[in-house]
């Protein structure tokens, strides 16, 4: 059974990476910030040992903004597989967000949309280490 996942996020610049990215950061910091461990796109396609070490260690749990999937075609380019991909446009559908009233520039992490996409989200982190 894993002890961590890692969260490897969607760098777009659409609402929904952004609310994606958001709500990885409130669980790696204050939902499960012992259970997870956050992944960066960058340090993983520039083989960072760290970032390298999480996909290779950890079930990797990635959340993607649109159908491009770089998330997870990253960590395939690494010879791994994502264990789960969750999609933020599903997932605010599901949850009944409205995305035209969260802001252009930037979305707080204390934006109740970031913190119910961050708790669900979480549910599939909980799923994933008593599976795995």
């Amino acid at each position: 059974m894993a002890d961590k996942v890692c969260l490897q996020p969607c760098l777009g610049l659409r609402k929904e990476a952004v609310l994606g990215r958001q709500a990885l950061y409130v669980i790696h910091e204050d939902l499960l910030p012992d259970e997870t461990v956050l992944g960066c796109g960058p340090a993983l396609n520039a083989n960072v040992q760290e970032d390298v070490d999480f996909i290779n260690l950890y079930p990797v749990l990635t959340v993607e903004a649109c159908d491009l999937d770089c998330a997870t075609k990253l960590v395939d380019k690494k010879q791994q597989r994502a264990a789960r991909t969750i999609r933020i446009p599903d997932l605010v559908n599901e949850l009944k967000l409205d995305l035209d009233a969260l802001p252009e520039e930037h979305i707080d992490i204390e934006d109740p949309a970031v913190q119910a996409v961050a708790k669900r989200i979480a549910e599939d982190v909980k799923e994933l280490l008593t599976s795995s």
